[in-house]
């Protein structure tokens, strides 16, 4: 089972989280940057609203209105009820002051307004151009939060399919059956998901057509052992027909182990609790070998294993031992959880690795 930190989803999840922390971050930053830049658009504006005050007041009122409108304002009567007087910082104020500005600025749904007070005399002006508030930093912060969100669905919908492959991969490491199902994707998981299916079946058409072979295979030798067995029986009792019978048996005994060899590579396997004693005082059986040829010490317990395959096993590990021994008895020793099959002979006269190989 893969752990929780070394899973590509944590690692996707990580980023994402990771990229939404920094990506707010950076718009809380840039709502900072555009309130300072604001209150300096505030302050210039007082100021450059002060100075036109100052420049006509020679002038008519026409002129002067005209002048503000050129310079974006707008002369009002009164205040709306929704207006919130805005507060700038210190040093804005001090700026403001160090140029005898005397300004209120006040904020309402539709903009600015600036209220300038001459002795008795208190006038209010509409900035104009002014915008009603700043979108660009809500824009981009949105449109990169939906980029990233769909870009981390995209890379979630295009990494899911692993968990699936990973699960129909060890469904059939146990040796159950697997859907065969195409990805249409263009990725490269669907690539190599579709590799994969396509090199199973071909490996499960190999299974298959092998299995067939061994089933002809053994249902044509059971035929002349099983008339071999009906012409021995049919003999007059002799030392040579006891032989030919136990040969007989063997070979049919051969038969039934290449059917539970196939149930392996089946994993079909029965496992049950048996007496190791007993399993061995059966291969013994089936092998015809004389009991005075094997001592066996410390092998009572009971073991949980498929009895045929692990009879087998021990046929095949105890007819080397005997056939390779220079002097009888063998040993057949069991300690904890050891089996170990011990027999005194003369060393192998080739590698170890060749003598390793099947059939060698």
């Amino acid at each position: 089972m893969i752990s929780r930190r070394h899973s590509v989803f944590f690692k996707l999840h990580a980023f994402f989280f990771l990229a939404l922390i920094v990506l707010i971050l950076l718009f809380i930053s840039a709502l900072a940057e555009q309130e300072r830049q604001k209150f300096h658009l505030l302050t210039h504006r007082s100021m450059e609203l002060s100075r036109i005050i100052d420049e006509t007041k020679a002038q008519t009122c026409m002129e002067k209105n005209q002048e503000l409108s050129e310079a974006g304002f707008k002369v009002i009567e009164t205040k709306t009820p929704q207006c919130e007087a805005i507060i700038l910082p210190p040093p804005m104020q001090s700026k403001l002051r160090s140029r005898n500005v005397k300004v209120t600025i006040y904020k309402d749904d539709s903009g600015f307004i600036y209220e300038l007070s001459e002795g008795h005399c208190t006038m209010l002006y509409r900035d104009m151009a002014e915008g009603k508030t700043y979108y660009f930093v809500w824009f981009l912060f949105f449109a990169l939060l939906g980029g990233l969100v769909n870009m981390y669905l995209l890379l979630w919908s295009n990494l899911k399919p692993l968990k699936y492959l990973y699960e129909q991969i060890q469904r059939y490491g146990e040796g159950k059956e697997i859907l065969n199902t195409a990805n249409n994707g263009k990725d490269e998981i669907a690539l190599i998901s579709n590799a994969l299916y396509d090199a199973l079946e071909k490996q499960n058409k190999l299974k298959k057509s092998r299995e067939l072979f061994l089933r002809n295979i053994m249902h044509e030798l059971k035929t002349p052992i099983t008339k071999g067995k009906l012409i021995v029986e049919l003999e007059e009792p002799s030392p040579n027909r006891t032989l030919l019978a136990k040969l007989f048996s063997r070979l049919e005994h051969l038969i039934h182990q290449m059917a539970d060899i196939e149930k392996m590579h089946a994993y079909s396997l029965v496992k049950q609790p048996h007496n190791l004693d007993l399993m061995i005082q059966n291969a013994l059986d089936n092998l015809m070998i004389e009991p005075e040829s094997v001592h066996v010490s410390g092998c009572d317990q009971n073991i949980t294993v498929d009895e045929a395959l692990f009879t087998s096993a021990l046929q095949n590990l105890i007819d080397n031992a005997v056939r390779h021994a220079s002097a009888l008895p063998i040993e057949i020793a069991c300690e904890h959880d050891h089996i170990c099959i011990r027999n005194s002979g003369e060393p192998l006269k080739r590698p170890v690795e060749e003598a390793l190989q099947a059939f060698v």
